[in-house]
């Protein structure tokens, strides 16, 4: 599906030229049903000829079932995220609810008005970023540091995502557990940091944490949002690792919203390792803490999963459970890209509500000065369990990215 998928886009870019300096169609294609029949979003890179102004795109999708309309975005890797300027590229959804099966039109046009964006930023006392869609809330990115009542003040921390919402407003994520009050939402830390041979954990905040230093992207468009963040890695007062985190969240289809991580880590100065945790377990790297829910799911590229595991490779692994004491299942799954060192990494996967991918686990990796380190992550949130979100399906759409 994606390669086929890929060879319609790419037969698409060199077509948008003809059209973009106009206001009438710039494409039209035909395209096999199933490859419209998906909530998950596609990207294509862009021909560098196409004019920089040139970023949001009305598509009209035409099917014997009756006609829609959706947006397509394209953008261009900023230095930040990638090192050095990038290509262009183009993201957009084939998904047509009204359309059931037979051939589907895509006729692109230039938007004569440019669409209202979907997302909404609003911050909060000083320390939470909060991203609603529509006016319904989605994430908060905790920038400032943040501390729960009732908790030991060396769990102070910064620089997270929590709460994440449920496509129906439950709350999936958790915060200060009291099982382990170090969890944090969606999370990317460390239990075993070294800088010039002295240990600290940016797992459980000792020693080192995270500080917001300033945002670097907070945009919005009728697709997605997208975030960036400059953070540094303090011991004490010496900021040893500098790390920038983008992340770009999509509007919500009727199961699903996904959410893309960009990650770049750099020492400064020094050398610095990090690794995970000192047994055999390995656990530390980007993660996911859950709500608290009833009748639990685990599962990963090679099904459910009745036990808990440690460092089994996977592409990806989902939670999926009742939350906040709703009857309705929903959840969401973490996606290993497939460009990432080491891929496919291995998880650490626990039924009392986390999932994490364990890299580097047991081997320390160097961060060194002036050669950045970039992983990428997808987050799926979803209705209904791992099955009926199509969460095989959606990690070949993830690799067009």
């Amino acid at each position: 599906m994606t390669r086929r998928l890929s060879s319609y886009l790419l037969g698409l870019a060199g077509a948008l030229l003809a059209g973009c300096s106009q206001s009438g169609p710039a494409l039209e294609i035909s395209l096999p049903m199933e490859l419209a029949g998906s909530e998950f979003p596609v990207a294509v890179e862009l021909p560098e000829s196409l004019p920089a102004e040139v970023g949001v795109w009305r598509i009209e999708l035409k099917s014997p079932n009756g006609d829609s309309t959706v947006y397509a975005q394209s953008w261009q890797e900023s230095p930040e995220s990638a090192g050095s300027l990038g290509p262009r590229r183009l993201a957009t959804f084939l998904w047509d609810p009204a359309s059931g099966s037979g051939p589907c039109r895509l006729v692109f046009r230039r938007p004569e008005k440019e669409p209202e964006p979907a997302f909404t930023f609003f911050e909060r006392d000083g320390k939470f970023l909060d991203l609603a869609e529509n006016g319904r809330p989605v994430l908060s990115y905790v920038f400032g540091m943040n501390l729960a009542e009732g908790v030991p003040e060396d769990r102070r921390r910064a620089s997270y995502i929590h709460p994440v919402y449920g496509l129906d407003g439950e709350v999936l994520s958790d915060d200060f557990p009291s099982d382990h009050y170090h969890h944090r939402g969606i999370f990317w830390t460390w239990p075993q940091v070294f800088v010039q041979g002295e240990q600290f954990s940016l797992w459980d905040i000792r020693g080192i944490y995270q500080r917001f230093e300033k945002w670097l992207v907070r945009n919005t468009g009728p697709l997605f949002a997208d975030i960036g963040v400059q953070n540094g890695w303090y011991a004490g007062e010496r900021r040893v690792v500098d790390e920038k985190v983008f992340f770009r969240v999509y509007r919500a289809g009727e199961t699903v919203r996904v959410i893309d991580f960009t990650l770049r880590w750099e020492a400064i100065g020094t050398p610095v390792s990090i690794l995970g945790s000192p047994d055999i377990k390995g656990y530390g790297g980007f993660s996911l803490r859950f709500a608290p829910f009833t009748d639990p799911q685990l599962t990963n590229a090679a099904g459910r999963q009745a036990e808990d595991s440690n460092l089994v490779p996977s592409a990806w692994a989902d939670l999926s459970a009742r939350f906040g004491g709703g009857r309705e299942t929903s959840g969401a799954a973490i996606f290993d890209h497939s460009g990432n060192l080491d891929h496919p990494n291995g998880w650490c996967l626990r039924h009392y509500g986390f999932v994490g991918i364990a890299w580097p686990g047991l081997e320390p990796f160097v961060l060194q000065p002036g050669d950045p380190l970039t992983a990428r992550y997808r987050v799926v949130v979803h209705r209904g369990d791992a099955g009926q979100a199509v969460l095989a399906r959606a990690y070949q759409a993830y690799l067009t990215f």
